[in-house]
């Protein structure tokens, strides 16, 4: 329905793997740009709760829970749990690198 014009397809946007780089460089690139694209899907679910919730209707009113419990909270720990893992990730590979 809607397209994105700065939205690359994630095959076309990502370099192939490398055995060797993988800990060093990929997978916190990886994770980065993982949580970049889930972080712009949050405003998107917040705008369309408060519009649910600002037309007053009986159902709309449901629909923006449902949404703010079962999308947003979940996303919400998801890019939790994967800015975590990045910092462990990092701060893991600084210590190698030591």
């Amino acid at each position: 329905m809607f397209e994105f014009a700065d939205t690359p397809a994630a095959s076309s946007s990502l370099p192939p793997l490398s055995a060797a780089r993988i800990m060093e460089e990929q997978i916190p690139f990886r994770l980065r740009e993982h949580v970049r694209r889930l972080k712009r899907i949050v405003p998107v679910i917040s705008v369309s709760i408060l519009a649910l919730k600002a037309q007053n209707a009986d159902l709309d009113g449901d629909v923006a829970e449902v949404l703010h419990h079962q999308a947003s909270e979940p996303l919400d720990l998801e890019i939790e749990e994967l800015e975590a893992l990045l910092e462990s990730l990092v701060a893991l590979r600084s210590r190698h690198v030591s």
